[in-house]
């Protein structure tokens, strides 16, 4: 099931005292001869499975050489055997990686899941049926399924219509759950479950960097980058870089020539056929200034619809976010090349990227004044154009979550389903809005981008990278989700990310000198095909099936009148691509996947 995450393993199983099977397959990145797992201490009380890389691995491996541990190998992944000896859950504090791992305790006899702070790497777990134990895995392709409970999950469901994806611990399935990024999970011999977060990302306002002079701190973010890229670069196989021309990738790939200004670097960029959606140009220029091979990924809408379906289903649980297919498509070519790419993924999250940011930098304000109405006529000439926030008026009257979220919400959302199920739809509504409510303690933009890191930066960024780069597969390593990086950024004075009308002034302040003010000031422009086109041309078909698979497989559950309605609209001319994409995913994802509904 799992044979694209592990071409170069040999699928090891190991079965301890005949209650626990571990099985892993492996991309070899570090110690390619001696890494295979599962691994054990000396007295193999100890096993482990490990997903990822951990990359602080060569200093945690000195100070364990220095008390006294023994190794068998130069892998990271018995690091982290050896660290769980010393510490038990602790060790946790001391990685600095991306990771989903389990220990197995044969002499406490537990489990011990964890994954990485952010959640790069994903970890699925279910109880099995009739008390046989839990099964768990890096993708739910890989779980014994006839033994799960496999109802549908309607609050989950609800949750996917409005944000894209479902959001850890749900799935839509109810007997699946996923750890959350930064939690660990404890399995008892009993099968008690006890789950502990060890991390979240928290920004603070104000911040401990305010007397901290500005260029100081861009120097004091170059460092940290400087550091963060060069524990990433560390690998025994061929590491490249993504180059779109933006802001994040090109501080990426200059810094990775910094480090190492002799070797040969591969740099991969997608060409579009829509001139709006092509950074090709500027990719090819940062390349020309670094010296790098570099390799230019053509991607038609042809290209991108044959692995339409097949990409989809790969991702085994409802996930909408279109720009799965353009970067499917650069991973595959970088293989060829390369088995390790370095991302900018983070930096928007991190130093205010988005565009959205910036705007409720600028306009949020105007949100705390009363008279609403003569403000709105007075300021809506000034109103930006295509912003989800919609008129003047509905920016107004919004709460924060509906403005951090496109698409489909609340009412419009419960409308979509049957009323014999509305409470469920409406309790994951619910948790929604109490996860929104955890930021808002926080001022404006700094709540938005504590929530974007929370929810979306794991939940969606983060899981289209991994399924789409494994698939390959390469393996995405992102500098800009350093601990160091993270921690410093977290405490800087929001304000310096807005400079000069745009988001991410402290980033831009970091580019080389010898990057062109065009790029220097360049908004961040998106990664997604152009899905209105399609839903009238190439998928239109595929979507009116998928309302009749909707409603004659689930008619139970949907009132599909209402897709029916977007549907015609868009096809008159209206743009609905992106509520309608998200009823295609999820007529393909339960059509392929067996569900049952109570």
């Amino acid at each position: 099931m799992l044979e694209h995450r592990g071409p170069d393993g040999n699928g090891n199983v190991t079965l301890l005292n005949g209650s626990c099977l571990l099985g892993h397959l492996r991309l070899s990145i570090i110690d390619l001869e001696g890494g295979a797992q599962p691994i054990c201490n000396e007295d193999r009380t100890i096993w482990l499975v490990c997903n990822g890389e951990v990359y602080n691995y060569l200093e945690l491996r000195e100070g364990l050489l220095q008390r006294g541990h023994q190794f068998s190998t130069r892998s990271d992944s018995e690091v982290l055997v050896h660290l769980y000896e010393e510490k038990g859950a602790r060790l946790l504090n001391d990685l600095e990686g991306m990771f989903a791992f389990a220990v197995v305790d044969t002499i406490k006899q537990e489990i011990f899941l964890a994954r990485d702070r952010f959640g790069e790497k994903p970890l699925y777990f279910a109880p099995l049926s009739q008390g046989k134990g839990i099964a768990f895995a890096s993708e739910m392709k890989a779980l014994p399924l006839s033994e799960i409970d496999r109802s549908l999950d309607l609050a989950a469901i609800a949750q996917f219509l409005s944000l894209n994806y479902i959001p850890a611990p749900r799935t839509h399935l109810r007997g699946v759950r996923k750890l959350q990024a930064g939690e660990s999970l404890t399995v008892s011999p009993q099968g008690e479950l006890r789950a502990m977060r060890f991390w979240k990302p928290e920004f603070m306002a104000g911040g401990d960097h305010a007397a901290v002079h500005k260029d100081q701190a861009i120097e004091d973010i170059r460092e940290r980058l400087r550091e963060a890229v060069g524990l990433r670069l560390r690998s025994d196989v061929t590491v490249g870089a993504f180059l779109s021309g933006g802001i994040d990738s090109t501080l990426i790939a200059a810094t990775i020539r910094e480090l190492q200004p002799d070797v040969c670097l591969k740099t991969f960029c997608a060409v579009f056929e829509d001139k709006e959606l092509n950074e090709a140009p500027y990719a090819r220029v940062i390349a020309e200034q670094i010296g790098s091979e570099h390799y230019e990924v053509h991607i038609s809408s042809e290209d991108l619809l044959q692995i339409f379906d097949g990409l989809i289903e790969h991702y085994d649980e409802p996930f909408a976010d279109a720009s799965m297919f353009p970067t499917y498509a650069v991973c595959r070519a970088a293989k060829r090349h390369c088995k390790v790419m370095l991302t900018g993924d983070g930096g928007d999250e991190l130093f205010g990227g988005y565009r959205e940011f910036y705007r409720y930098f600028q306009w949020h304000p105007v949100r705390r004044f009363p008279g609403i109405n003569p403000l709105a006529q007075k300021w809506h000439k000034h109103w930006p154009e295509r912003w989800r926030g919609g008129d003047l008026l509905n920016f107004l009257k919004r709460n924060d979550w509906e403005l951090l979220h496109a698409g489909e919400k609340g009412q419009g959302t419960m409308r979509s389903f049957r009323s014999s199920h509305i409470e469920e739809v409406s309790s994951g509504l619910d948790e929604l809005c109490e996860s929104a409510e955890r930021h808002s303690h926080l001022p404006f933009p700094l709540s938005a981008m504590e929530a974007t890191a929370s929810g979306y930066l794991p939940e969606q960024i983060l899981v289209k990278v991994d399924r789409a780069s494994m698939l390959n597969p390469v393996e995405c390593r992102a500098p800009f989700l350093d601990q160091k990086i993270f921690n410093y950024a977290a405490k800087l004075p929001f304000q310096w990310h807005f400079e000069g009308g745009q988001g991410k002034a402290l980033l831009r302040q970091c580019l080389p000198s010898w990057v062109s003010p065009e790029i220097r000031r360049r908004a961040k422009q998106g990664f997604t095909p152009p899905l209105a086109r399609w839903l009238r041309t190439s998928l239109r078909e595929q979507m009116q099936e998928a309302i009749s698979v909707l409603r004659r497989q689930f008619g139970d559950v949907f009132d599909t009148s209402g897709i029916t309605e977007l549907n015609r609209q868009h096809l008159e001319g209206a743009d609905h691509s992106t509520a309608l994409f998200r009823w295609l995913v999820l007529s393909r994802s339960l059509e392929k996947i067996g569900c049952a509904v109570d």
